[in-house]
Protein backbone atom coordinates (compact mmCIF):
# COMPACT_ATOMS: atom_id res chain seq x y z
CA UNK A 1 0.00 0.00 0.00
CA UNK A 2 1.24 3.55 -0.52
CA UNK A 3 3.00 5.20 2.40
CA UNK A 4 1.10 8.46 2.02
CA UNK A 5 -2.62 9.14 1.82
CA UNK A 6 -4.83 12.21 1.94
CA UNK A 7 -5.95 13.44 5.33
CA UNK A 8 -8.17 10.72 6.82
CA UNK A 9 -11.48 11.47 8.45
CA UNK A 10 -10.08 9.57 11.44
CA UNK A 11 -7.40 12.23 11.85
CA UNK A 12 -9.75 15.18 11.71
CA UNK A 13 -13.49 14.66 12.10
CA UNK A 14 -13.30 11.48 14.16
CA UNK A 15 -10.97 13.14 16.64
CA UNK A 16 -13.70 15.70 17.33
CA UNK A 17 -16.47 13.13 17.76
CA UNK A 18 -15.69 11.33 21.01
CA UNK A 19 -19.21 10.54 22.13
CA UNK A 20 -20.32 10.04 25.74
CA UNK A 21 -23.32 7.99 24.68
CA UNK A 22 -25.52 6.88 21.85
CA UNK A 23 -28.76 5.02 21.35
CA UNK A 24 -28.85 1.55 22.99
CA UNK A 25 -27.50 -1.28 20.85
CA UNK A 26 -29.94 -3.68 19.27
CA UNK A 27 -29.42 -7.41 19.55
CA UNK A 28 -28.74 -9.40 16.43
CA UNK A 29 -32.11 -10.55 15.18
CA UNK A 30 -31.54 -14.23 14.58
CA UNK A 31 -31.31 -16.45 12.87
CA UNK A 32 -29.21 -14.71 10.27
CA UNK A 33 -31.04 -15.11 6.93
CA UNK A 34 -29.52 -17.28 4.23
CA UNK A 35 -29.74 -14.34 1.83
CA UNK A 36 -28.70 -10.97 3.18
CA UNK A 37 -30.14 -8.13 1.14
CA UNK A 38 -29.85 -5.29 3.62
CA UNK A 39 -28.16 -4.60 6.95
CA UNK A 40 -28.90 -1.81 9.36
CA UNK A 41 -27.42 -1.00 12.74
CA UNK A 42 -24.89 1.04 14.66
CA UNK A 43 -21.25 0.63 15.53
CA UNK A 44 -18.26 2.30 17.15
CA UNK A 45 -14.89 2.79 15.53
CA UNK A 46 -11.39 3.33 16.91
CA UNK A 47 -8.53 4.25 14.57
CA UNK A 48 -4.86 4.74 15.43
CA UNK A 49 -2.72 6.64 12.95
CA UNK A 50 0.70 8.22 13.55
CA UNK A 51 0.47 7.47 17.26
CA UNK A 52 -2.86 9.26 17.65
CA UNK A 53 -6.12 7.47 18.43
CA UNK A 54 -9.60 8.72 17.56
CA UNK A 55 -13.02 7.25 18.35
CA UNK A 56 -16.51 7.77 17.05
CA UNK A 57 -19.89 6.10 16.58
CA UNK A 58 -22.04 5.80 13.52
CA UNK A 59 -25.30 4.34 12.27
CA UNK A 60 -25.47 2.54 8.95
CA UNK A 61 -27.88 1.10 6.41
CA UNK A 62 -26.35 -0.89 3.54
CA UNK A 63 -28.13 -2.53 0.65
CA UNK A 64 -25.87 -5.19 -0.81
CA UNK A 65 -24.26 -4.21 -4.13
CA UNK A 66 -26.58 -1.22 -4.45
CA UNK A 67 -26.26 1.64 -2.02
CA UNK A 68 -25.45 2.61 1.52
CA UNK A 69 -25.50 5.41 4.02
CA UNK A 70 -23.42 5.95 7.13
CA UNK A 71 -24.23 8.74 9.59
CA UNK A 72 -21.55 9.83 12.05
CA UNK A 73 -23.15 11.50 15.06
CA UNK A 74 -21.87 14.35 17.19
CA UNK A 75 -21.94 14.50 20.99
CA UNK A 76 -25.55 15.72 20.94
CA UNK A 77 -26.66 12.85 18.72
CA UNK A 78 -27.01 14.99 15.62
CA UNK A 79 -25.54 14.25 12.23
CA UNK A 80 -21.95 15.49 12.01
CA UNK A 81 -21.07 13.79 8.73
CA UNK A 82 -22.87 11.54 6.30
CA UNK A 83 -21.49 9.09 3.75
CA UNK A 84 -23.92 8.34 0.94
CA UNK A 85 -23.10 5.63 -1.62
CA UNK A 86 -25.34 5.20 -4.64
CA UNK A 87 -24.13 3.10 -7.54
CA UNK A 88 -20.79 4.42 -8.78
CA UNK A 89 -21.09 7.68 -6.87
CA UNK A 90 -20.19 8.52 -3.30
CA UNK A 91 -20.71 11.65 -1.23
CA UNK A 92 -19.19 12.87 2.02
CA UNK A 93 -21.68 15.37 3.39
CA UNK A 94 -21.25 17.92 6.19
CA UNK A 95 -24.87 18.84 7.01
CA UNK A 96 -24.17 21.80 9.30
CA UNK A 97 -21.96 23.41 6.66
CA UNK A 98 -24.29 22.48 3.78
CA UNK A 99 -21.39 21.18 1.71
CA UNK A 100 -20.41 17.87 0.17
CA UNK A 101 -17.55 16.16 -1.63
CA UNK A 102 -18.24 13.73 -4.46
CA UNK A 103 -15.90 10.82 -5.26
CA UNK A 104 -15.97 7.09 -5.93
CA UNK A 105 -17.50 4.88 -3.20
CA UNK A 106 -14.17 3.26 -2.23
CA UNK A 107 -12.55 6.67 -1.84
CA UNK A 108 -15.44 7.88 0.30
CA UNK A 109 -15.27 4.77 2.52
CA UNK A 110 -11.54 5.36 2.95
CA UNK A 111 -12.33 8.62 4.73
CA UNK A 112 -14.42 6.69 7.24
CA UNK A 113 -12.37 3.54 7.85
CA UNK A 114 -8.90 4.67 6.83
CA UNK A 115 -8.60 2.36 3.82
CA UNK A 116 -10.55 1.99 0.57
CA UNK A 117 -13.26 -0.68 0.35
CA UNK A 118 -16.17 -1.32 -1.95
CA UNK A 119 -19.70 -1.25 -0.55
CA UNK A 120 -19.87 -5.06 -0.48
CA UNK A 121 -16.47 -5.33 1.20
CA UNK A 122 -17.60 -2.94 3.91
CA UNK A 123 -20.81 -4.95 4.35
CA UNK A 124 -18.75 -8.16 4.59
CA UNK A 125 -16.55 -6.65 7.27
CA UNK A 126 -19.59 -5.65 9.31
CA UNK A 127 -21.81 -8.71 8.95
CA UNK A 128 -19.21 -11.43 8.30
CA UNK A 129 -20.87 -12.65 5.12
CA UNK A 130 -18.61 -12.98 2.09
CA UNK A 131 -19.93 -14.37 -1.23
CA UNK A 132 -19.31 -17.99 -2.11
CA UNK A 133 -16.08 -18.27 -4.03
CA UNK A 134 -14.62 -15.17 -2.38
CA UNK A 135 -10.87 -15.33 -2.57
CA UNK A 136 -11.03 -17.41 -5.78
CA UNK A 137 -12.75 -15.28 -8.40
CA UNK A 138 -14.97 -12.32 -9.06
CA UNK A 139 -14.70 -8.98 -7.25
CA UNK A 140 -13.29 -10.67 -4.12
CA UNK A 141 -10.50 -12.56 -5.86
CA UNK A 142 -7.85 -10.38 -4.18
CA UNK A 143 -8.97 -11.59 -0.75
CA UNK A 144 -7.80 -14.62 1.20
CA UNK A 145 -9.81 -15.82 4.22
CA UNK A 146 -9.47 -18.03 7.27
CA UNK A 147 -12.54 -19.80 8.62
CA UNK A 148 -13.11 -21.59 11.90
CA UNK A 149 -14.63 -25.01 12.54
CA UNK A 150 -18.14 -23.56 12.34
CA UNK A 151 -17.49 -22.08 8.91
CA UNK A 152 -17.38 -18.51 10.18
CA UNK A 153 -14.95 -16.07 8.58
CA UNK A 154 -12.37 -15.52 11.30
CA UNK A 155 -9.80 -13.46 9.38
CA UNK A 156 -9.09 -12.01 5.97
CA UNK A 157 -6.34 -10.32 4.00
CA UNK A 158 -6.20 -8.15 0.90
CA UNK A 159 -2.78 -6.83 0.00
CA UNK A 160 -1.43 -5.00 3.05
CA UNK A 161 -4.82 -4.86 4.77
CA UNK A 162 -5.78 -7.62 7.18
CA UNK A 163 -8.59 -8.10 9.66
CA UNK A 164 -9.30 -10.52 12.49
CA UNK A 165 -12.62 -11.14 14.23
CA UNK A 166 -12.01 -10.72 17.93
CA UNK A 167 -15.51 -11.74 19.00
CA UNK A 168 -18.73 -12.98 17.39
CA UNK A 169 -22.24 -12.30 18.63
CA UNK A 170 -23.22 -15.33 20.73
CA UNK A 171 -24.49 -18.20 18.61
CA UNK A 172 -24.05 -16.20 15.42
CA UNK A 173 -21.59 -15.91 12.50
CA UNK A 174 -21.87 -12.10 12.76
CA UNK A 175 -18.77 -10.34 14.11
CA UNK A 176 -19.15 -8.13 17.14
CA UNK A 177 -15.53 -6.96 17.25
CA UNK A 178 -13.26 -6.72 14.20
CA UNK A 179 -9.61 -5.66 14.50
CA UNK A 180 -7.83 -4.46 11.38
CA UNK A 181 -4.43 -3.12 10.42
CA UNK A 182 -2.42 -1.96 7.45
CA UNK A 183 0.94 -0.29 6.90
CA UNK A 184 -0.27 3.02 8.32
CA UNK A 185 -1.91 1.90 11.55
CA UNK A 186 -4.65 -0.15 13.13
CA UNK A 187 -8.24 0.04 14.24
CA UNK A 188 -11.16 -1.71 15.88
CA UNK A 189 -14.75 -1.86 14.66
CA UNK A 190 -17.33 -2.81 17.30
CA UNK A 191 -20.82 -3.58 16.01
CA UNK A 192 -23.24 -2.46 18.70
CA UNK A 193 -26.36 -3.81 17.03
CA UNK A 194 -27.50 -5.06 13.66
CA UNK A 195 -30.69 -6.07 11.87
CA UNK A 196 -31.15 -7.88 8.58
CA UNK A 197 -33.53 -7.49 5.64
CA UNK A 198 -35.73 -4.90 7.29
CA UNK A 199 -38.15 -2.68 5.41
CA UNK A 200 -35.31 -0.24 4.78
CA UNK A 201 -35.59 3.51 4.57
CA UNK A 202 -35.91 4.78 1.03
CA UNK A 203 -35.39 8.33 2.22
CA UNK A 204 -31.93 7.38 3.50
CA UNK A 205 -30.62 7.35 -0.07
CA UNK A 206 -32.26 10.46 -1.45
CA UNK A 207 -29.89 12.99 -2.95
CA UNK A 208 -32.11 16.03 -2.52
CA UNK A 209 -29.34 17.77 -0.60
CA UNK A 210 -27.39 18.24 -3.84
CA UNK A 211 -29.68 21.10 -4.79
CA UNK A 212 -29.24 22.99 -1.52
CA UNK A 213 -25.62 22.10 -0.66
CA UNK A 214 -22.42 23.34 -2.28
CA UNK A 215 -19.91 20.96 -3.87
CA UNK A 216 -16.36 21.18 -2.50
CA UNK A 217 -13.01 19.60 -3.27
CA UNK A 218 -11.49 17.19 -0.78
CA UNK A 219 -8.93 19.87 0.11
CA UNK A 220 -11.74 22.25 1.03
CA UNK A 221 -13.56 19.57 3.03
CA UNK A 222 -10.32 18.68 4.85
CA UNK A 223 -9.80 22.35 5.74
CA UNK A 224 -13.31 22.49 7.21
CA UNK A 225 -12.61 19.38 9.26
CA UNK A 226 -9.43 21.03 10.55
CA UNK A 227 -11.54 24.10 11.45
CA UNK A 228 -9.64 26.25 8.95
CA UNK A 229 -12.77 27.53 7.22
Amino acid sequence: MPNKRPLLLGAALLAALILPGCRPPRAVLGPVPSEIREIEGDASLKITRNGETSRTRFAFVLEMSRRGRVVVTDFLGGSAAEFVLVGDDGYLVLPTKKVYWKAGPAEIIEKLLGFPLTLDEMAGLICGRWPAGAGDRGPFREWSFERDGDGRTRAGRKGGLEFTVGEFFPGSPVPRIVDFRDALGSGRLTVRGIEFNGPGAESAFRLDFLGAFSPKSWGEIAAILRHED
